[in-house]
């Protein structure tokens, strides 16, 4: 039997990328991510695999190797960078993209020369500040002989049979030792409705064991195609992926969430198809398509939250395996058995059935035939977190980072003579350099978010104390490269007047075993 081509796998979460790619006929030898709760899950569903719970910035060509027990020739690396804006290490040139996550993926593929590379991103990435930041990473991997495919495309994963309307950019290259481009692939398959895709998993309203317990049995048989496919039931002749071996009558993913008295009633209010009121999530429509599931957001941004849809026809949000379903994982795919971890890895990840559409293009253009693994790997209910595992960065100490950054802009621009201000508004280029200059320590900072952080706290005055000690505020602007803007105090828009709400915090553990 002729080795399956090999793949690397860098931001791996969960294994979306991993396991279309897999599913086109590749081996997913390593996997890369410094969240020790997607490495976790990554390994429970990739055993014969290995994944690494390190940094992508931090991996380094011997790493590899060492994990690949000196595999050299290596055929793909794909990944999904999350493009969070720059770090402090990108603080010393804010232009430079290998100062970004993007720019350390763009390292990697230069350092190990894989005959192709699949990189999975946002479609904002095509529009505006993070543009030049996709502009430079292409001009890098040309320079580093790989011939990208043009124009740079935005798939959506409904278009490869996802029951679910999500869009994002794939950037495609190919070494240039290879002939031509890859292509991206064209064909349409018609997915199911939201009905059609999880209507035979467990009914969980009115089981209390649930609220505890992370498994349910199946109460009903699959009926539709896509259902017998989550299940296993049906043979997928185009699926490559190895066999896994798990108890098909229980299915995983079934946590239930206590909805409070008030929002049961509020969502049973709410028609499928329309927006919850006050909320920013919808209630499926089960004869339509889900709209994009959303991550959420962790500790270090705040508060822990994960935003989900609410079920067609039941007073609830979704489960997880309801989320996976709507995701094309198939069902002996387990999320890490905690709620708000397994909704944010399936936020975070690539469609399945996507990602396998991308692989076989690849491995088409690689000259190599597909072949149907022999071997099985039978999966346990183990996820064994890393006890070396980087922890999550916390929130910044705001009231002694962001003052400074605040007095270095409005010094710039104010006036102290004629007491005034020389131009109101300033660039997040500017507000980079603010920072550089003043030596605070801004982990988290982004151009959407800047301003939003500081609303949000609840410090906000003390904060803007460098501006509002002369009369002034800071308000959103969007006008050309600006972010914001000095204003009177008095203006409806500052921000000091937008006090945040109390965070709600609450996590319940499922009956699978945990280890670390």
């Amino acid at each position: 039997m002729t080795p399956r081509p090999v793949a690397i796998d860098l931001f791996c979460g969960a294994g979306g990328m991993s396991l279309g790619f897999e599913q086109a006929g590749f081996d997913v030898l390593l996997g890369v991510d410094r969240d020790g709760y997607h490495v976790a899950t990554h390994e429970r569903n990739f055993p014969y695999g290995k994944t690494l719970c390190q940094s992508v910035a931090d991996l380094q060509l011997a790493d590899i190797h060492r994990a690949l027990s000196g595999q050299r020739d290596i055929d793909l690396i794909c990944g999904g960078p999350p493009c969070q804006g720059f770090s402090n290490m990108g603080l010393r040139d804010a232009q430079d993209s290998r100062n970004s996550l993007v720019g350390q993926f763009v390292r990697v593929v230069c350092e190990v020369k894989p005959k192709a590379f699949a990189m999975e991103n946002v479609p904002g990435m095509l529009t505006g500040s993070t543009r030049a930041v996709l502009l430079d990473a292409i001009d890098q991997f040309e320079a580093a002989g790989y011939r990208i495919t043009h124009p740079v495309k935005v798939l959506d994963a409904s278009h490869f049979g996802v029951p679910q309307k999500r869009r994002r950019l794939v950037l495609l290259g190919l070494r240039n030792d290879f002939d031509g481009v890859i292509e991206y692939p064209s064909n349409k398959i018609e997915p199911p409705s939201v009905w059609e895709a999880i209507s035979d998993l467990p009914d969980v309203d009115g089981d209390e064991s649930l609220f505890s317990s992370n498994d349910a049995p199946y109460q009903q048989p699959p009926i539709s195609p896509y259902q017998k496919a989550m299940r296993g039931i049906s043979a997928d002749r185009s699926d490559y992926a190895y066999k896994r071996i798990w108890n098909r009558g229980v299915c995983s993913g079934c946590l239930r969430v206590n909805h409070s008295d008030k929002a049961v009633a509020l969502y049973d209010a709410t028609d499928p198809g329309d927006m919850v009121p006050g909320h920013k999530l919808p209630r499926l429509d089960p004869e339509g398509l889900a709209p994009t599931l959303r991550a959420g957001s962790d500790s270090s941004h705040g508060s822990y939250t994960a935003p989900r849809p609410i079920h067609p026809y039941r007073p609830r949000c979704i489960t997880a395996r309801e989320a996976a379903r709507l995701h094309g994982f198939p069902d002996w795919f387990a999320m890490y058995p905690l709620k708000w971890h397994a909704y944010r890895q399936i936020g975070n990840a690539v469609c399945p059935p996507m990602a396998k559409a991308i692989g076989e293009r690849i491995i088409e253009k690689l000259g190599l035939k597909p072949e149907k693994p022999k071997i099985s790997f039978p999966l346990t209910n183990a996820f064994h977190l890393p006890p070396d595992r980087p922890r999550t960065l916390k929130r910044i100490p705001q009231v002694l980072n962001f003052p400074p950054v605040i007095e270095k802009l409005f010094a710039s621009r104010f006036d102290p003579v004629e007491k005034r201000l020389k131009r109101p508004r300033f660039t997040f280029a500017e507000v980079l350099n603010a920072v550089r200059d003043t030596g605070v320590e801004l982990t988290w900072i982004r151009a959407d978010t800047f301003l939003s952080e500081i609303a949000r706290s609840r410090n906000v005055k003390k904060l803007l104390a460098p501006c509002l000690d002369h009369g002034y505020t800071v308000r959103k602007c969007s006008v050309g490269d600006s972010i914001g803007e000095f204003v009177p105090i008095g203006n409806t828009a500052g921000i000091e007047v937008k006090l945040p709400p109390k965070p709600r915090k609450g996590i319940q553990r499922g009956q699978a075993t945990i280890f670390g």
